[in-house]
Order: C-alpha cells, then structure tokens, then sequence
C-alpha cells in the first residue's frame, strides 16, 4: 500500500475525489490536500494511468514526523 495526496486546488481534485469514493480508499482531508492510501493490486495500475501527473507519492519520512525534518 502507498500514499499519495493530491492538491485541493488542483484541477483534477473532483476526479481523484470521485474515484477514492469509488473505490473504497482510506483518505485523511487536510486544509491544502487530501492524503490516501491506494492498495497494492490492479486498483494501483488503475490510480497510476489515470492521475500520477496530479498525485505526488507521499514520502513516509516526511509524513510521520514533518516537523523534526
């Protein structure tokens, strides 16, 4: 499983929106973006053709502890 974000004022926010609800991924809202968790699998290949341009892979090390960086 891997973590990703994408931007609230992005363009393409509505699409990667619809598509979390559609298929059931844990997300976490936040004031700038919106951090989720895609499963590993063909939902992965799915998530990656359709928005890797517009969702960066979140680094583990700056999503636990970003403040002590």
């Amino acid at each position: 499983m891997r973590q990703y974000y994408v931007l609230t004022r992005d363009p393409k926010f509505i699409d990667v929106s619809d598509w979390i609800t559609e298929n059931n991924i844990h997300w976490e809202m936040h004031l700038n973006r919106t951090r989720f968790w895609v499963p590993d699998g063909p939902v992965t290949t799915d998530f990656l053709l359709r928005f890797i341009q517009c969702c960066p892979e979140v680094d583990e090390d700056d999503a636990v502890f970003p403040l002590l960086s």
